[in-house]
């Protein structure tokens, strides 16, 4: 698993997780910043295609396909590195990143910001393509049953199940 930068991570946490403000920051940056960028948030997005990570978000939504999978995990991302090393480590720990009334744990938007600067900026190469895994591959570690997962995941089954 490859770490992701200081960098990276000071971005994010400016940017609050929201995209327009993440616009904002990297719409300031280099080209070269901005696909350095991109390619630490797909790496992100690998780290954290994992099964335990999606069990824990399925109880947290109630049902989560592989489209809401991979945007919980830049809803997971938005929240800045703390939420990314707890889903890492202990994904029932992650209702503590939620808010109080939130519903939708996702963050589609977030993902797309940095392509969009580049389309703007004319930049066909994408950043992305010189890794050999893709947010999409099947998940690392032990698939789960769904009529056991809220077993798996005490915490979060009791928070919002």
């Amino acid at each position: 698993m490859q770490p992701l930068s200081e960098k990276f991570w000071q971005t994010i946490s400016a940017s609050k997780g929201d995209p327009d403000q993440l616009k904002d920051i990297l719409d300031a940056q280099a080209t070269p910043d901005v696909m350095a960028f991109g390619r630490e948030f797909n790496q992100a997005l690998i780290n954290l295609n994992q099964w335990k990570i999606w069990g824990a978000g399925y109880v947290m939504t109630g049902g989560m396909s592989d489209d809401s999978f991979h945007y919980f995990r830049s809803w997971i991302i938005g929240r800045g590195q703390d939420a990314y090393e707890t889903a890492l480590a202990w994904p029932d720990d992650l209702g503590s990143f939620a808010e109080e009334d939130e519903e939708e744990f996702e963050n589609e938007g977030l993902e797309y910001v940095w392509m969009e600067i580049l389309e703007s900026r004319g930049i066909e190469e994408d950043p992305r393509s010189n890794t050999e895994a893709t947010p999409d591959d099947d998940p690392a570690g032990q698939e789960w049953d769904e009529d056991s997962v809220y077993d798996l995941f005490p915490k979060l089954a009791k928070q919002f199940g």
